[in-house]
């Protein structure tokens, strides 16, 4: 059979274990349940991007080669004459696609690059789907433009969003369409380009989603994708929540206990998601009480969190181990007070910082209890107790900070790890775009605590500016204006 004629089968997902015994696979997230059930080393799964961008390179060679043979055909009588400039169309909107594919999904290549692990399968299943591929064309172009300043390509950015806006709106009006993958995948990309852009528009982007969540229902959560874009959806809403001060939305909670039947329910990465959606509306609930509830009341809830919170860093240890090199000699505007740590991927550096973040939260929470509760007559053995828990959580704020900030050398591409864990550092390097959006809330949590060190706090301004000016990342400067304010008040 010529190889015009070869059937070419679709490249299989599974565990490298799985594959080689030919078992099915569950595909869990991150190590698959086969191999947990039969107590092997899960080896992982192949790289996602490579599958998909080959997938989707095929695709643009087999167009283009279809285009050059229909252009040959039909100016072949006037080959002497100049061809018309060539302006922003589908080729620079392959381009966006294949940016934000690069720079927004795990690869095996780069550990700190992307973390979006569910957007293949989304992918290979409707491929074709005009509002996924608009959606991400209009991401990875907005992100390509800011990074490169590139004025040309923000206004075909902007363009491109306009049109994902009108398709996903027309989608939203289908019964049948409204449901598929492919539109919340859709609504998330555009989640992105809002992130990138503006924090209130992200905001009510994110809020968006959540009703759309809801509207899908049970039926979201029959594949992979599905309960993987619930989970980046729920990490997104908690945060908006907290920023915005709102209750977490029973809707979702209520869409989380469905999930539960889909997921492993013990893994650190579900564990941490369940914990984080108590704390927005814990935190609503003690900033508006003006004594309806007793403050011990909401400490002993508190503590609840915080000792789970524990358990789930706890848990993420043993599953997502990371190296912690200390007594550097990098430049020390790369790398902070001489510490950084080496993470297998940008996914579990997501985990393990959302994780850290929600945990201040609790501790900032904490502390806020304490001290209204300090401010009352109490005997003095209670006053003690009290005194020790806030120094104590100062501490562990403190810990948590240090922690985050010790991510950020791998996850901005200032280093990149070789075999047997040799580093090299790129001193000339700035934030990677995927790396910036993965990091900027989390440097803005440790900005704004109030027990960060005054020169912690200018290495995390400037972090910021630089994701701000050299990934287009509007956001980062947004939020950087508060972390400013913060150091000046500090003195």
């Amino acid at each position: 059979m010529s190889s015009g004629n070869t059937i070419r089968t679709r490249a299989s997902r599974s565990c490298g274990n799985c594959r080689a015994v030919k078992r099915r696979c569950d595909q869990q997230v991150p190590h698959c349940g086969q191999c947990t059930r039969m107590r092997e080393a899960c080896p992982g799964y192949r790289d996602e991007w490579e599958l998909v961008f080959r997938d989707q390179t095929d695709r643009t060679i087999k167009r283009s080669k279809e285009k050059r043979a229909l252009q040959k055909a039909s100016t072949g009588a006037t080959r002497g004459s100049t061809p018309p400039p060539r302006g922003l169309g589908t080729n620079v909107d392959q381009l966006g696609v294949n940016y934000f594919l690069h720079n927004f999904i795990t690869s095996a290549q780069s550990p700190s690059r992307g973390w979006l692990n569910y957007i293949p399968a989304v992918f290979s299943a409707d491929a074709e789907h005009p509002t996924l591929l608009t959606s991400m064309a209009a991401v990875g172009l907005m992100a390509l433009a800011n990074s490169t300043r590139q004025p040309g390509l923000v206004k075909h950015a902007r363009v491109k969003y306009s049109e994902a806006i009108t398709s996903v709106n027309a989608a939203l009006a289908s019964p049948v369409e409204c449901v598929k993958d492919s539109i919340l995948m859709s609504v998330i990309s555009l989640g992105v380009f809002e992130y990138v852009s503006n924090f209130e528009s992200w905001v009510r982007h994110v809020q968006g989603a959540a009703t759309l969540a809801i509207a899908r229902g049970k039926r979201q959560f029959s594949t992979t994708a599905g309960i993987l874009m619930f989970n980046q959806l729920r990490a997104d809403l908690i945060i908006a929540c907290i920023q915005a001060n709102q209750p977490f939305p029973e809707g979702i909670c209520e869409l989380q206990k469905e999930a539960a039947k889909y997921t492993n329910t013990q893994s650190g990465f579900w564990l941490s998601g369940v914990v984080a959606t108590r704390v927005p509306t814990l935190m609503y609930n003690v900033g508006r009480n003006k004594g309806e509830i007793p403050w011990c009341g909401l400490l002993e809830e508190a503590m609840s969190l915080q000792r789970d919170c524990d358990c789930v860093l706890g848990i993420l240890a043993i599953e997502e181990p990371y190296t912690t090199i200390r007594g550097s000699e990098a430049d020390p505007d790369l790398v902070h007070d001489g510490r950084f740590d080496l993470h297998r991927s940008a996914w579990a550096v997501r985990v393990w910082n959302n994780a850290r973040c929600i945990q201040m939260i609790v501790c900032r929470i904490i502390m806020y209890l304490l001290q209204e509760m300090l401010a009352t007559d109490l005997a003095p053995a209670i006053r003690q107790t009290l005194s020790r828990q806030f120094h104590e959580t100062q501490q562990l704020l403190s810990n948590l900070g240090d922690d985050i900030l010790a991510t950020a050398p791998q996850v901005l591409e200032f280093l990149s790890s070789g075999p047997g864990r040799t580093v090299t550092f790129n001193s000339s390097s700035h934030a990677s775009v995927s790396g910036g959006y993965i990091l900027v809330w989390p440097l803005t949590m440790v900005g704004r605590c109030p027990v960060t060190k005054s020169s912690s706090r200018k290495w995390i301004i400037r972090r910021l500016r630089d994701i701000g000016e050299s990934s287009g990342i509007s956001m980062a400067l947004q939020l950087l204006e508060d972390v400013v304010k913060i150091d000046e008040l500090a003195g």
